[in-house]
């Protein structure tokens, strides 16, 4: 059975998608740089804007996190996170790997999530103990694949990465069987089909990470960020389908972190 919070965030989502799809049809749509380096478009604040109406009129009264708008509401008993449109670099130029996600967290996580993906005619979405689903309803599920040889890894854009780091991160990654650099949300939605065994987002925002989050989990699979922990405000997001993570998080934290993971696997000293 499908929660009130549930229909409301697949609402807010087909709105979402109204509201961005006209904008991906342009293709002189320019954009700018924020504060942070990355880019952000009339698209996205449109997207976001319409969201935040539509939440008001469904959820009235309930706190939001939004991407380009920041916290409106005291997020004291949940909130929702919102990402407009996720891969914006990819949206204005026209490719179709672009997102909405939402979710609504409260406590220590998310407990509903929604990824959308318009262009490519996908959804996803999850609830806390009642699993992850897609189109048709079809119930996901992580794959079973349990050596990193036969594992296929996403580990996002190289320019999201220091050129240091990302050589030890290339060498990792090639111990696997295959290694793609998929981004953004598409990652993330793989391990839940069990398409992919392990994502990587790193130098990410909580509204990058909600959704994705609860989608792998409710599919069986595990997430966290590189240091084990169950948070979404420490810029990075690992998941998999559960058998590979503790491999993959610390090849991962030794590429990417390595004087504190090489100290965490020493041998005591007599």
């Amino acid at each position: 059975m499908t929660s009130d919070r549930l229909r409301t965030a697949q609402a807010v989502a087909r709105e979402a998608a109204r509201t961005a799809l006209p904008f991906h049809r342009d293709r002189g749509l320019a954009g700018w740089a924020k504060e942070d380096g990355s880019v952000v478009t009339r698209a996205d604040l449109a997207t976001e804007e319409r969201i935040r109406e539509v939440l008001a009129e469904l959820a009235p009264g309930e706190a939001v996190l939004g991407e380009e708008y920041g916290l409106d509401g005291r997020p004291d008993g949940g909130r929702w996170i919102v990402d407009p449109i996720d891969g914006t670099e990819n949206f204005r130029r026209g490719s179709p790997f672009w997102g909405t996600l939402l979710a609504w967290c409260e406590g220590t996580g998310p407990s509903v999530a929604v990824v959308s993906a318009p262009s490519l005619g996908r959804t996803w979405w999850a609830e806390l103990g009642r699993g992850a689903h897609t189109d048709g309803g079809r119930r996901l599920a992580v794959s079973e694949v349990g050596e990193l040889r036969d594992a296929s890894f996403a580990f996002g854009g190289v320019h999201e990465y220091p050129v240091a780091p990302l050589r030890e991160l290339a060498a990792f990654a090639s111990t696997c069987r295959t290694a793609w650099g998929i981004g953004n949300f598409l990652g993330h939605v793989q391990v839940a089909e069990g398409i992919t065994d392990g994502a990587l987002s790193y130098g990410a925002s909580p509204w990058d990470l909600a959704a994705p989050a609860l989608i792998v989990a409710e599919a069986g699979g595990t997430w966290s960020d590189l240091d084990g922990e169950p948070t979404l405000d420490r810029g990075s997001l690992l998941t998999s389908n559960g058998r590979l993570h503790r491999t993959l998080r610390t090849g991962v934290h030794r590429a990417l972190h390595p004087e504190p993971a090489d100290r965490t696997t020493e041998e005591p000293q007599p």
